[in-house]
């Protein structure tokens, strides 16, 4: 938390950096008291390329939002995916009886130690060098043949099983990153995994009980979240995105990627049938050569083939992890590609289930910027730093990943 309890969440995208202060409003309503972001030229599908463009993005933004907030931007919380990020679930058992004796104790029953002893065996998971553990999140545990409980404590068994969910970072892309906000002259507080931080902001309850998906399409990455009754049953990212669009364009129209971002965002549909060839535009040519005409349809034609592969392989993942059953309510579309028209129609087409937008809830703001799908990650960011942050919560740093481990597992087992 910085001055004046206002918290700041940072989105490091591919295209831009995303900053956003809030506070405290009343019950359950974080007030929006600065916005900005700056164009990024540091990243490539999500992981950082170049530390000093990077910190250059992240301070014009973190500036923008010190003068509207009134504030220094001391510490931030900061979004990670990119295709350095790997989950997996997995299983930790232990023995309660045998932790009993050595207690002393006549009875059986569970406690919060046991809960971490069982979480800590849960994440003995042999990881390649130069990985690490940024999220450890229960999914539900089992006492003897008692399963599916979110909370054994008090209960009486002689054995406890947890299933967690795993998220994994190279080790060099997090440092890469908390060395480029420190250059940028702040520090991170915590690193939250994007959909994840998504989930957080745009995610009914009712829809999280009952079974849905959220995909965060970005500028250089596509990640999804799969979250049931038991919380966050699967993460992924995916190095595909908006990006890849643009270049489809430039490629196809002979133009420069600058030009097929403008006409993208200009004219951009991504699916053809709501489109009409009497709708013409102008390409110009580049390097003297002749403009050109393109309809509207043969445009979205170029749109929708990517897209649509995008979302194919997201559907493919899913399905390959056996996750589709859980997606009773359907799926949530954040993310700035979830902008470009036609992205509604074209989903339910690949997934054939409900599919909505998420805009952030739980929020007000006096402009209305934040009420947009782009801008679910940032949001996402402040619910949980409001959630799970205090002013006591120590800096983030290599000696302090340790300490807040149990935290961030408090956090996920009370809010997912």
């Amino acid at each position: 938390m910085n001055s004046r309890g206002i918290y700041i969440g940072l989105d490091i995208g591919t295209s831009k950096v995303c900053a956003i202060a809030a506070e405290p409003d009343h019950e359950d309503v974080l007030k929006v008291v600065g916005l900005s972001s700056s164009p990024s030229t540091g990243l490539r599908r999500g992981t950082i390329v170049d530390i000093e463009a990077t910190a250059g993005a992240i301070r014009k933004a973190l500036d923008e939002i010190e003068v509207s907030a009134g504030i220094k931007a001391d510490q931030v919380t900061v979004g990670i995916a990119g295709e350095h990020i790997y989950s997996l679930n997995a299983t930790g058992v232990i023995g309660v009886a045998d932790l009993s004796k050595r207690r002393g104790e006549k009875e059986l029953e569970i406690t919060e130690d046991d809960v971490e002893r069982v979480i800590e065996s849960a994440k003995a998971v042999g990881l390649p060098n130069g990985r690490r553990i940024i999220h450890v999140i229960p999914q539900q545990f089992t006492v003897d043949d008692d399963g599916g409980l979110r909370n054994p404590v008090g209960m009486t068994g002689r054995r406890l099983e947890a299933r967690v969910h795993l998220v994994t970072s190279a080790t060099a892309s997090t440092k890469n990153i908390i060395s480029t906000v420190r250059h940028a002259g702040c520090q991170v507080k915590d690193f939250v995994l994007e959909p994840i931080a998504s989930a957080q902001s745009v995610l009914t309850e009712e829809e999280k009980q009952i079974g849905v998906g959220l995909i965060d399409i970005g500028a250089g990455t596509t990640d999804a979240i799969v979250m049931s009754k038991f919380g966050v049953e699967h993460t992924v990212s995916l190095p595909y995105g908006g990006n890849h669009v643009t270049s489809d364009i430039a490629s196809i129209l002979r133009i420069t990627e600058e030009q097929a971002d403008e006409l993208k965002l200009k004219y951009g549909h991504c699916f053809t049938e709501e489109t009409a060839v009497d709708k013409v535009f102008d390409v110009k040519g580049v390097g003297g050569r002749q403009d050109r005409n393109i309809n509207e349809s043969e445009f979205s034609m170029y749109i929708e083939a990517r897209m649509d592969e995008i979302l194919r392989m997201v559907k493919a993942n899913l399905k390959e992890n056996g996750m589709l059953k859980h997606l009773n309510s359907g799926l949530v579309f954040t993310g700035g590609g979830s902008n470009i028209p036609g992205i509604l129609p074209l989903a339910s087409r690949v997934f054939d289930m409900p599919i909505r937008l998420g805009n952030p809830i739980g929020f007000t703001d006096a402009t209305e910027m934040i009420d947009s799908p782009e801008y679910a990650t940032a949001t996402g960011l402040i619910a949980y730093a409001a959630k799970f942050q205090s002013e006591d919560t120590k800096r983030f740093d290599q000696s302090t990943l340790s300490q807040i481990s149990k935290k961030v597992t408090d956090f996920f087992r009370n809010n997912f």
